[in-house]
Formats: structure tokens, C-alpha cells, sequence
């Protein structure tokens, strides 16, 4: 079955630590020259590495604002918003922003910490030294160095609890699981989500990408774990960075394509 394209925006959302592109290299390793190729009308807004939720939020919104011409304009676009990590996270927030010049059609999270990562929450155990010395570099990269405290699962519960799903939005997830080698810059944080627990936040632990957990990643209708053997950087097409680390050259591209074709049909109501 051919993947379909949307008559309305793509937006490509990227995470934390992310940019649209950086010396020549996209986040969404070539999804957007694919998309685009394929019809496809596709932005990919750029906001803060290292802000918190709210932060980011704010800059999304005037990010497209920009990249649309929205301002001077009275036209009110639809937008799939389809995001990796954190992104999700700041697109949720998005939607209960008042005024916005544009509709929101769908959210499709991709590896998003919707129940939060405990590797979030691992700067609280460091010493007061070492945890600003770590607040402090994140600053210098991008915003405000919050993000890491915004997406614990302490904070993540109090979030899902003010920011719920808006009527009118569909909403979809998906992620992926890994198991990598001793060499791989996610072995740790793999083993220590996976063979962690918590009685309180049981979704932050388990199967994983390197970062999030498969059941945190969960939200709305979940299309599913759409490979075994990809990281978290693997999803948005960079998995060729770790592949002799058990990381797979997992085919991003295609899985962005499907994504696109499942709220072209479920939300657009397209046909082949």
C-alpha cells in the first residue's frame, strides 16, 4: 500500500539538545527533503536545546508563526505536528496556549517521555557542585538548562495532570528498543531504565531506546514499537552513528513517511 501525503503543514519538532540543523546536518536526518519530495509542505521549527517545557512552547509557537507568515495574515492553517523526545512534550503544552493563528490538527510523539525518564531525574543525585556545574552548561548551549528537571517523572505527573489531551486534537505515539553493546553511549542508561523500578512511576522504567521507556513513550492511540533494535537517536535517522554498538542504520525516512500517511487517512480522511 502506497504511503499518502497531508493537504495540510507538517511540523517536525525536535528534542532536547536538538536544533533544526547543525553545521549542514538535520535533526530529522533528511526526513524533510523526503517529505517534501513526496508533496508534502513540511516546516521544522527550531527553539531552545536546553529550556524547559513552557520555554520551548513559547518559542514553537512563534517559530511558526515566522516560518508561516502568520502574523501579517488572516489565514488559519492546519498543522500535523509530529515530534521526537521532548518535542512532544513542548507540542502538548502548545495546544492550550490561547490565540493561536493556526489549528492544530494531530500530535504524533515519537520516543516522547510522556511519564518522564529517570535519567532526568539522576542530576538530583549528584552533589550541589556537580549538579549547577551541569544546570550552568546546559545554559551556555541553549535557554535555560530546565529541561532535564522538567522532564522527571515527578515533574512529568504534575504536567499530565494540568495539560490534558485537547477535544479536537488526535493524538498519536510511537517508539522504538534497543539492546546495545558495552560500547554504546546509551549502554548505561539502557541497563539502569531497564533494571530499575519504582512503585510510584512504573511507566519511567523498562524496555527502552537508551532514553525513554516504552510505556513513558505511550500516549493517545499508540501505533507501536516500530523496531526492536533502535536507539533514540537511531528514530530520527542518526542510528548509523552507533551501528557497531548494536544500534541498527534504522530506515527514519520511511517510518516518517508512514507517520504522515497515518494522520493523511485518519485525521484528513484521505484515500489512496
Amino acid at each position: 500500500m502506497p504511503y499518502i501525503s497531508t493537504d495540510n503543514y507538517i511540523v517536525l519538532c525536535h528534542g532536547f539538545v536538538g536544533t533544526d540543523s547543525m553545521m549542514g546536518l538535520s535533526y530529522f536526518n533528511g526526513v524533510k527533503d523526503d517529505l517534501t519530495s513526496r508533496g508534502c509542505k513540511v516546516i521544522v521549527p527550531k527553539v531552545s536545546m536546553t529550556g524547559s517545557i513552557d520555554e520551548r512552547a513559547k518559542q514553537l509557537d512563534l517559530q511558526i508563526e515566522d516560518l508561516l507568515n502568520l502574523r501579517s495574515s488572516s489565514a488559519k492553517p492546519g498543522l500535523h505536528l509530529i515530534c521526537h523526545s521532548m518535542g512532544g512534550l513542548d507540542a502538548r503544552r502548545l495546544v492550550h496556549f490561547s490565540g493561536l493563528r493556526y489549528n492544530v490538527l494531530s500530535i504524533t510523539t515519537v520516543s516522547t517521555p510522556h511519564y518522564g525518564s529517570p535519567i532526568a531525574s539522576l542530576s538530583e543525585s549528584l552533589g550541589f557542585v556537580s549538579r549547577l556545574s551541569c544546570q550552568l552548561l546546559l545554559s551556555c548551549l541553549s535557554g535555560s538548562g530546565k529541561a532535564m528537571n522538567d522532564m522527571t517523572p515527578e515533574h512529568m505527573e504534575n504536567f499530565n495532570a494540568r495539560y490534558k489531551n485537547v477535544p479536537g486534537i488526535k493524538y498519536y505515539s510511537v517508539t522504538s528498543k534497543f539492546q546495545p553493546f558495552v560500547n554504546h553511549i546509551f549502554y548505561i542508561s539502557n541497563k539502569f531504565i531497564k533494571k530499575g523500578s519504582s512503585s510510584k512511576y512504573p511507566k519511567a522504567f523498562g524496555e527502552n531506546d537508551g532514553m525513554v521507556a516504552v510505556n513513558s513513550a505511550k500516549w493517545g492511540e499508540f501505533l507501536g514499537v516500530v523496531s526492536d533494535e533502535t536507539s533514540h537517536f537511531g528514530i530520527i535517522g542518526w542510528g548509523i552513528m552507533g551501528i557497531l554498538a548494536g544500534d541498527s542504520n534504522y530506515d527514519a525516512k520511511d517510518m516518517y513517511r508512514w507517520l504522515v500517511d497515518n494522520v493523511a487517512r485518519k485525521v484528513e480522511g484521505k484515500a489512496e
